[in-house]
C-alpha cells in the first residue's frame, strides 16, 4: 500500500526536502559531539540515520518513534551492536528511570499534544546530570500556523518557559543559517506567500484536519520541487556546513535548540 506523502519526515533520500535533510543532519552531527560515551535516546528517531550518527559515538543508542512502519525500516537499513529500535510514545517512554545519560528529540516537540508530560518523561529516564537536547523550529523563522501537524510553534521566551517548568538548568542556542541558506528560505517564503494570496478566502484553514494535512504536505513537496529546479546551482552547493548550531541571537535562529541538565 502506497504511504501518503509527508513533509514532516525527511530520509537521506528525499529529493525535494534535500535542504531540509542537511537542516535535520546538522543537529545530529552537533549532538554527536555530546553523545561519546554515553547512553542515548533518540526520541522520535524516524527511519534512522540521525540515530545511526549517534551510535558512531554513543555507548549505545536506542532510536524511539511511534511509527512502527519506520522503524521497520530503520532496523532494515542501520544495523550495529550498540543500536536498539523501540516503538513508543514520547509522553510515555518504555525506559527505566535514570537509564539514559543523553536524550535528543529533534523537530517534535512541535507535534506533541501535551509537552509537559514529555519533558516529565525526559526528566525521570534521564541520569544525574543527565542532558536534554531538543529543537524546534523557531515562530519567528516559519509562515506561524501554516503547517497542520504542527500543535503548537515556540518563540525563544514559550520555549525557555515550557523546559523550565521541568528543568532548572535550559540554555538555549540556535541553527543558524549560511547565506546560501538564508537565500533558498527566502525564495521559498515568497512562493508560499504567492500561492496562499490566490486563497483570498482562507479555505484552507476551513477544511477536515486530514485534508488540510495532505493538501499541505502536497503543496510543499511541489513547491519544493519547483524551488529546487530553478535554483538547481544553489540547492546543489547546499550542505550540512550550511547549518551551524550554536550561541548568537536566537530570535534570528531558524530553529530553536534547548540544552537541559538534570540535577
Amino acid at each position: 500500500m502506497l504511504r501518503r506523502p509527508t513533509t514532516e519526515r525527511v530520509t537521506p533520500e528525499s529529493s525535494a526536502l534535500r535542504v531540509t535533510f542537511w537542516q535535520s543532519l546538522a543537529a545530529y552531527h552537533w549532538a554527536c559531539n555530546v553523545a561519546e560515551g554515553r547512553r542515548v535516546l533518540d526520541v522520535g528517531c524516524g527511519e534512522g540515520y540521525g540515530t545511526r550518527e549517534l551510535a558512531r559515538h554513543a555507548r549505545f543508542v536506542v532510536g524511539l518513534d511511534a511509527d512502527a512502519t519506520v522503524l521497520q525500516t530503520a532496523r532494515r537499513r542501520y544495523v550495529a551492536a550498540n543500536l536498539r529500535w523501540i516503538c513508543g510514545v514520547a509522553d510515555a517512554l518504555p525506559l527505566c528511570d535514570g537509564s539514559i545519560d543523553l536524550l535528543c528529540c529533534f523537530q517534535v516537540l512541535e507535534h506533541l499534544e501535551q509537552p509537559e508530560r514529555f519533558l516529565r518523561e525526559a526528566h525521570r529516564v534521564l541520569a544525574p546530570r543527565g542532558q536534554l537536547l531538543l529543537t524546534t523550529p523557531n515562530r519567528a523563522a516559519i509562515l506561524s500556523g501554516l503547517n497542520p501537524h504542527h500543535v503548537r510553534e515556540y518563540d525563544p521566551e514559550s520555549l525557555q518557559n515550557l523546559l523550565r517548568s521541568v528543568f532548572d538548568h535550559v540554555e538555549l542556542l540556535g541553527v543558524f543559517p549560511s547565506e546560501r541558506v538564508a537565500a533558498y528560505r527566502a525564495a521559498n517564503r515568497r512562493t508560499v506567500e504567492k500561492v496562499l494570496r490566490l486563497d483570498r478566502l482562507q479555505l484552507h484553514r476551513r477544511l477536515p484536519s486530514r485534508l488540510r494535512g495532505e493538501l499541505h504536505a502536497l503543496g510543499t513537496l511541489l513547491v519544493r520541487w519547483w524551488l529546487n529546479r530553478r535554483l538547481h546551482s544553489l540547492v546543489e552547493a547546499i550542505a550540512v556546513e550550511d547549518f551551524r548550531v550554536g550561541k548568537g541571537d536566537v530570535a534570528h535562529a531558524i530553529d530553536l535548540v534547548a540544552v537541559a541538565w538534570k540535577d
